[in-house]
């Protein structure tokens, strides 16, 4: 390099030891930087490992209920006992124009009313 391109700036002994800092603490900043974004990094990595586990427990369980709906035998529940209960949830429903939460109660009420039927019967 030529003596002709260089410049030179001078700067007060507090001036240059104010830049010394700034420098530095901008150094110590980088290196905080680079140490989150190594942990982040490895967290991330966690991150997929985990997922990549929780997938294929996943998968392994669904195979594992086909098996049990293959293997086990097919439950037959009377068509009054499949639509009775229905039937008397819908006219408590068309009765009273209440709420949902109200209409389960309701319900609620109703199968307990009618168990104690069953059994005084």
């Amino acid at each position: 390099m030529s003596d002709e391109n260089l410049i030179h700036i001078k700067l007060e002994f507090e001036e240059a030891l104010q830049s010394k800092r700034d420098i530095l603490s901008s150094e110590i900043n980088l290196l905080k930087l680079e140490k989150i974004i190594k942990r982040y990094h490895r967290l991330r990595k966690e991150e997929l490992k985990s997922k990549l586990n929780l997938s294929k427990r996943m998968r392994e369980i669904k195979i594992d209920i086909r098996k049990l709906e293959q293997t086990l035998p097919e439950i037959k529940i009377p068509k009054i006992l499949e639509t009775r209960g229905y039937e008397e949830k819908d006219r408590i429903i068309e009765k009273s124009g209440k709420t949902e939460h109200d209409d389960d109660i309701e319900y609620q009420l109703l199968e307990i009313q009618r168990k104690l039927n069953s059994l005084q019967e």
